[in-house]
């Protein structure tokens, strides 16, 4: 049985790439704990290519987290999303990579995803 998956989402990327981020420290310690579930192959770390592309020099941080490519087909269905509550454009484009990847849990500092039926770490 292939394990649940967790979408590491740019803002979480951000604060573990950049000591300098306020919320570096406790996003190191959540990856961390992210980590010894992989490690136990309890959970699979995904992130989109793009958010890790904007990433440098972070190669060695990101190393277990597979890359998820956005197809074109994700960013139209993302402008046609009708949701309740406004989303911006790149927040849209990762609930489709979501839904079509049979995602439902994502390491996010954005407290926007309490919003929808998704666990945050």
């Amino acid at each position: 049985m292939t394990p649940a998956t967790v979408l590491i989402d740019r803002s979480f990327l951000e604060a573990l790439a950049d000591p300098g981020h306020a919320d570096h420290a406790d996003v190191v310690s959540r990856y961390r704990a992210l980590l010894d579930d992989y490690e136990r192959g309890d959970i699979r770390l995904r992130a989109r290519h793009d958010h890790l592309a904007d990433l440098d020099g972070a190669d060695d941080i990101v190393a277990p987290i597979e890359r998820i490519h956005v197809a074109a087909q994700f960013r139209r269905q993302a402008g046609r999303l009708e949701l309740a509550v406004a989303v911006d454009d790149d927040t849209a484009v990762t609930l489709v990579v979501m839904r079509r990847e049979s995602i439902d849990r994502i390491a996010s500092l954005d407290p926007w995803f309490d919003q929808v039926r998704v666990v945050r770490f």
